[in-house]
């Protein structure tokens, strides 16, 4: 098929219409040529791109409202989450700001709540969709968007599991040969201090590297969710899903994974394997999850070199997160701070006052340039699920105690998930009769 702009698109049909059956029906060089179009029909300015929100949560409204503050047109036309106060949180939290609420358009009817919201959104005429739920659904709802031919953006991490990493690669393949936009929440691929840093290390300003430190280690994090009367237990976990190992990966996955991302992306790639050892010190009894409270790796890489990374959440402790990188002719600190930034948060990266570098931004203002043909294009699935998956292989070692290799843990069959998906079902971890939840005692557990 030799698609052409000017003879392709029948009748009657809609420009945006006709590129969505293409995102949608048309597979290997067909919908290759067909979505080069599209992008090169964004470029005109004269389409908005159409996009919606799944997982309506802090991070994903604040994803949202960066989409919304790119240059170009868009609208917010749909938002999804398992449940509905959220959604009506995030909108609010949204349409206060008068500069955005002229590209919001998000009826009642476009307000999509349960287990299918998300299929919902996508079948309501987006063109990108934003995925931010809890980690563990992003595999699966990432294909599903890949298959209805929508870009995509994934909140980071990607996977928490040995099956989630692979159903990230067949959905990276399908959307290459979809050529569609696909950013990943690691913004400092962004940022230009990272930028600047990694580009001075392949120019050999360190020479060879030798070694990669690394920490995010930081105070305790928020607490469970108040488990109010009639609250089913697949509930009680889904709304503190940052204590569960099966919904987050353990904070190890679900924030280490920037730094962790870091030294993927001065290596060139994962590392061969890792060793390490962690447990639950503070985080001790009811209320607590089953998450490590604290986590050291060595992950180990071709040639022999090893990053080093510390990944805590105690209270009282030593709080540092960091990424420096040491080789035969120095060292080189990249970042500092949670955000990369010294003492800059999300905060004072929106104020008037500040003049310096908004990664979140950027990366959003890459992906639509790449969605609409203005700019580069923007493919990040591939490092996206390498990154969170070295961030699995580093919990399996801590969990474990064992040295683990990459290809073993990529081959791990062991799936983190409940048998099926209800609020009355039962999630893969109880408590006992005190209410604490059982936990990874390294020599113990397995690895896989």
């Amino acid at each position: 098929m030799n698609a052409q702009p000017n003879n392709a698109v029948p009748p009657k049909t809609t420009r945006r219409q006709w590129l969505s059956r293409c995102g949608s029906m048309l597979g290997g060089g067909a919908a290759l040529a067909a979505l080069d179009i599209g992008r090169a029909a964004y470029a005109a300015g004269d389409e908005t791109i159409r996009f919606g929100l799944v997982g309506c949560g802090n991070r994903g409204t604040g994803a949202c409202r960066d989409v919304l503050e790119t240059r170009g047109p868009v609208k917010l036309v749909a938002l999804a989450d398992l449940f509905a106060g959220p959604i009506e949180r995030g909108l609010a939290n949204l349409t206060k700001y008068p500069q955005l609420k002229p590209r919001i358009d998000v009826p009642p009817e476009r307000r999509f709540v349960g287990w299918d919201a998300y299929q919902k959104l996508l079948a309501a005429g987006v063109d990108l969709v934003l995925l931010a739920t809890p980690p563990h659904f992003r595999p699966m709802h990432y294909a599903a968007a890949v298959r209805a031919g929508k870009h995509v953006f994934l909140e980071k991490p990607a996977c928490v599991d040995a099956p989630g990493y692979r159903m990230l690669l067949a959905a990276n393949q399908e959307a290459k040969a979809q050529r569609l936009s696909v950013g990943v929440g690691l913004q400092r691929r962004h940022q230009q201090n990272y930028l600047d840093g990694v580009r001075k290390i392949r120019d050999g300003a360190l020479g060879t590297v030798q070694f990669i430190r690394t920490y995010f280690n930081v105070g305790g994090t928020r607490a469970a969710a108040t488990r109010a009367a009639g609250m089913s237990e697949m509930e009680y976990q889904i709304r503190s899903w940052n204590l569960f190992c099966w919904l987050s990966g353990d904070h190890l996955v679900e924030q280490a994974c920037h730094e962790i991302d870091v030294a993927n992306w001065v290596m060139a790639g994962p590392p061969l394997r890792a060793n390490g050892m962690g447990g639950r010190q503070q985080r001790t009894g009811p209320g607590t999850g089953d998450i490590f409270d604290h986590h050291a790796v060595e992950f180990e890489y071709a040639g022999g070199v090893f990053h080093f990374c510390q990944a805590r959440q105690q209270l009282g402790t030593w709080g540092e997160v960091s990424d420096h990188v040491h080789g035969t002719r120095g060292k080189l600190t990249i970042g500092m701070g949670p955000w990369g930034l010294g003492e800059a948060n999300p905060r004072t990266l929106r104020s008037k006052e500040y003049r310096g570098d908004n990664p979140y931004q950027r990366e959003q203002d890459d992906l639509l340039e790449s969605i609409r043909g203005s700019g580069p294009r923007v493919f990040e699935g591939d490092y996206g699920a390498a990154s969170s998956m070295t961030a699995v292989l580093g919990r399996m070692a801590t969990y474990s105690g064992q040295m683990v290799t990459w290809e073993a843990a990529t081959a791990s069959t062991l799936r983190l998930a409940p048998e099926h998906y209800a609020l009355d079902a039962a999630p893969p971890t109880h408590p006992d009769a005190e209410g604490a939840y059982p936990a990874a005692v390294p020599g113990v557990s397995k690895a896989f």
